[in-house]
């Protein structure tokens, strides 16, 4: 499978960049027994009948839910406590997430998917195998991808969430039913 990015604009391409400073993460490999609970968001089109049922939770119940995953999965150990950016001998600097310029579509697609070729892995699960990133269609992993694929799309958007509104001082993202 080839990888490609199909980026619109410079200051995309300088946010991806920027969140891609080598940044060695441990080497994880992906759930496929049929036993993993599928991801709310695998299905790959629906039929106008579906509708995306509207996130009623409150700020601070969408906000604590990002936190349990940014603990659960050792965000930390990369981007730091505050997400100032990783300075551990045992982990990899990840950059600062309160200096990013990501927009909340943006972040949510690298921690989707990851980044190629750098230690950042995709954090969905079924990201690549069931679930196409950056563009392509579903199938093998492609050299180069970590893929950890632990979390749900909604529990990362919460995750976003968490990252946006403390460390990047950004209001709560809001989602259109398509992401």
């Amino acid at each position: 499978m080839r990888f490609r990015f199909e980026l619109a604009g410079t200051a995309l391409l300088a946010g991806i960049l920027a969140l891609s400073v080598a940044m060695p993460l441990p080497v994880f490999s992906q759930d496929t027994s049929s036993s993993a609970a599928p991801s709310s968001s695998a299905a790959p089109s629906s039929s106008p009948a579906d509708t995306a049922v509207p996130d009623t939770r409150t700020q601070d119940e969408i906000l604590l839910a990002g936190k349990r995953v940014w603990s659960d999965a050792a965000c930390y150990n990369c981007h730091g406590t505050n997400g100032q950016g990783g300075r551990s001998p045992d982990f990899p600097a990840g950059p600062s997430l309160r200096k990013s310029v990501l927009d909340p579509d943006t972040m949510l697609m690298i921690t989707e998917c990851g980044l190629p070729e750098t230690r950042m892995p995709a954090w969905l699960k079924g990201a690549y195998t069931e679930i196409g990133c950056y563009g392509d269609e579903p199938g093998p992993i492609p050299t180069g991808v970590l893929v950890a694929g632990a979390y749900s799309k909604d529990q990362l958007k919460d995750l976003i969430a968490y990252v946006q509104v403390n460390f990047m001082k950004q209001p709560l993202p809001t989602w259109t039913s398509e992401q």
